[in-house]
């Protein structure tokens, strides 16, 4: 049977507050009991003092203890006169020489503590100065050691001796109603305790699980392909910062899902315009209307040419993102592999009637983790994309410098430029920069994207800006190897 966090959080804080409030009723308890006992050991104490001074005057009156050995009816009689309260014989008026403590009435209920007279004779022993016995106990042997003794003085000088034989537990009646009574308190207090605590367990619980019936449903909806679902943050704590982040998961979900349907519907546009194109083409010569001259087959195969392009590149970029493009990582010089790239596109940029300007930085020391072939990739889609949309006559600059912990690359070009809101678009998937979309002078908007994928591949840094030459700025940031 699967069991509910509702009920295991009620559980959990109804054994806790039961928990905590039996183990209070038991420290209270022992520390009443403990308490009570000093209160006891204290009041004998006192009566014990008591009586040591009245043995003093006895002493003085006969010079020696012969008028109190085996004397137990005096003996009984001191005992009764340092009794804390009134004698038998002072309450009813009359002599009862042999009545003990005991015998007297208890104190009415409700007085707290008791402090109704307790029988100590039989506990109470007297020696003489030399520690002999001589009246008092259950016998003059066998009392042990563990006696509380007062010294009784007469003058300054040690007379004899009182001891106390200790009690085990509490055995006076008014004692032990009054334990009685404060133990019955005491589970009282502990019983309504439990009581109110499982009164505010059910509340607290719901308020407690009120965050997490949101964070289900919500889960529910976005299972369901909801992804506008958001969930109200109503607390601080570690729920409520759960809640901050399944808002945000949702609304990385929701602008994931309008980027793929954006993606599906992009690649949709750049794959059906040169099908059709080839389908007309073709369609064309089907019917008679064109011959297979060498123009036209030229056409068909630049049609052909563009559309591989645009499958490589998003054959690329999907490896890219899934971290399937293999990258062999060796020491290289990126500037010099820079250089050799340019060198490739000399030609082309001559014949289109751009300058192309170097400023690089050869250094020996500039050593780069680097895979040399997707480096390469790198310069040339972005040499590649300065050359397509760089207007004739037009200017390109590439400079290259690094220090001792990185190595800067910049591309510029001459006009056309894009505005500033364009410029952190450049590196989306399937944007370009300018208004329409013909591939005369566009490409598929993939080669940015994918020079970013590679960037971050090797811990690198890209960014676009405005060009002083009228274009676009390209900046590239590689951290170089640290010399030992």
């Amino acid at each position: 049977m699967k069991i509910r966090i509702r009920d295991k959080l009620f559980a959990t804080l109804l054994l806790t507050s039961a928990i905590v409030a039996a183990g209070l009723f038991f420290f209270l308890q022992w520390s009443f009991d403990r308490g009570f006992l000093n209160y006891v050991k204290s009041q004998e104490l006192e009566q014990l003092d008591r009586q040591a001074v009245q043995l003093s005057g006895y002493y003085a009156n006969n010079g020696s203890w012969n008028f109190i050995a085996k004397n137990h009816p005096l003996w009984q009689k001191i005992h009764r006169d340092t009794s804390p309260l009134p004698s038998v014989e002072e309450r009813d008026g009359h002599e009862e020489k042999a009545v003990f403590p005991q015998y007297r009435s208890l104190p009415p209920q409700g007085i707290l503590p008791p402090r109704a007279p307790r029988d100590l004779g039989p506990r109470i022993v007297l020696f003489d100065a030399d520690r002999k016995w001589i009246i008092g106990g259950p016998s003059g042997e066998g009392m042990g050691t563990n006696l509380t003794l007062r010294p009784i003085t007469l003058e300054g000088k040690v007379i004899g001796y009182l001891g106390l034989i200790p009690f085990k537990e509490l055995s006076h009646s008014g004692d032990l109603l009054f334990v009685e009574q404060q133990t019955e308190s005491f589970v009282l207090i502990t019983t309504v305790m439990v009581g109110l605590s499982l009164l505010l367990t059910f509340p607290v619980t719901i308020h407690l699980l009120r965050p997490i019936n949101s964070l289900t449903e919500g889960t529910r909806q976005l299972i369901a392909g909801h992804f506008k679902t958001r969930i109200p943050v109503t607390t601080g704590d570690e729920l409520g910062r759960l809640s901050d982040d399944f808002n945000i998961l949702a609304e990385t979900l929701e602008k994931n899902e309008n980027n793929r349907q954006l993606w599906v519907a992009d690649i949709s546009h750049e794959l059906r315009t040169p099908l059709a194109v080839l389908r007309g083409e073709v369609e064309a010569l089907q019917d008679g209307i064109r011959r297979p001259e060498p123009d036209t087959i030229a056409a068909l195969h630049g049609e052909i040419i563009h559309l591989e392009r645009i499958v490589n590149d998003l054959y690329e970029l999907s490896m890219s993102d899934i971290g399937a493009l293999n990258y062999k990582r060796v020491a290289v010089n990126p500037v010099g592999i820079l250089a050799g790239t340019i060198e490739l596109f000399e030609q082309r940029v001559s014949q289109k009637g751009l300058k192309l300007l170097t400023e690089l930085d050869e250094g020996d020391s500039c050593s780069l983790l680097a895979d040399p072939d997707r480096l390469q990739q790198l310069f040339t889609n972005l040499l590649e994309n300065s050359l397509r949309y760089t207007d004739s006559p037009g200017k390109i600059e590439v400079k290259g410098a690094f220090d001792s912990d990185m190595v800067s690359i910049s591309f510029q070009d001459s006009s056309p430029g894009v505005s500033p809101g364009q410029l952190p678009k450049l590196f989306d998937r399937l944007y370009r920069g300018e208004g329409s979309r013909n591939r005369a002078t566009g490409g598929a908007g993939l080669g940015l994207a994918i020079c970013k994928n590679i960037v971050d591949a090797h811990q690198g840094r890209i960014e676009a800006g405005c060009s002083p030459l009228g274009g676009v700025l390209i900046k590239i940031e590689f951290p170089l190897i640290k010399s030992s």
